[in-house]
């Protein structure tokens, strides 16, 4: 191996660790906002049926 490779491989994770530490808790709340507006669509569907009749 060269030089400074070992070195560069820890730069590397710990990049990606920095990366996932930020992207991973975003995603986890758009999930959650997206569940919800999918149960809020269904709720006024089910209640524009309800008022229709």
């Amino acid at each position: 191996m060269q030089p400074g490779t070992f070195e560069l491989l820890i730069l590397i994770f710990i990049f990606l660790g920095l990366q996932a530490w930020w992207i991973i808790p975003i995603i986890n709340k758009n999930n959650k906002f997206n569940k919800r507006g999918k149960d809020l669509r269904e709720e006024i569907k089910q209640l524009e049926k309800l008022y229709k009749k």
